[in-house]
């Protein structure tokens, strides 16, 4: 497995999937290594259909058009980043499809950030403005599943179909 700043390579297209707790780093990382057209991000989505990146009640429709923007990007050979925890292999299932489907690759970078620090990260995120049901802070519990979770994809990535896995944190 690939460690740290990810050998990424501009050889052709890519589909990379970014996975980790929130807080981990995933769209500063992104942000510092991609245009903003290659960089899907579940919460900016989620601001498109419900105008609010933290209403969680929209995460279905947020997803549905996620999956639409994937297969548009990479039906045109488009490198495209998914911003998004990724910590459950059905998810995964679905992006590694399209990425099949549309013959391009697929590399999974995976944050090892400490739990410590994700956690800290969301004590200074806003919560809910008044009148809303979700803000940027994410509940420790909610961090503590991700990071496990993202731990444990680590077993799995390249069985699940990934040609890259690359270590960041």
């Amino acid at each position: 497995m690939a460690r740290d700043d990810m050998e990424l390579t501009d050889s052709g297209p890519e589909l990379v999937v970014l996975i980790g707790a929130a807080g981990a780093g995933k769209s500063t990382w992104a942000a510092a290594r991609y245009r903003p057209s290659q960089v899907v991000s579940l919460d900016g989505l989620r601001a498109v259909v419900a105008d609010d990146e933290c209403d969680q009640d929209a995460t279905a429709d947020a997803v549905a058009l996620l999956v639409t923007i994937v297969n548009a990007r990479l039906s045109r050979r488009l490198t495209t980043v998914v911003d998004a925890t990724n910590g459950v292999l059905t998810e995964r299932a679905e992006l590694l499809s399209a990425a099949a489907r549309h013959q391009v690759p697929a590399a999974a970078v995976v944050f090892g950030t400490p739990l410590e620090t994700c956690l800290d990260r969301q004590r200074h995120r806003p919560a809910a403005l008044p009148g809303r049901r979700w803000g940027r802070a994410v509940p420790d519990s909610v961090v503590r599943n991700q990071h496990q979770r993202t731990l444990d994809s680590l077993a799995t990535l390249t069985a699940e179909g990934f040609a890259r896995v690359v270590r960041v944190g």
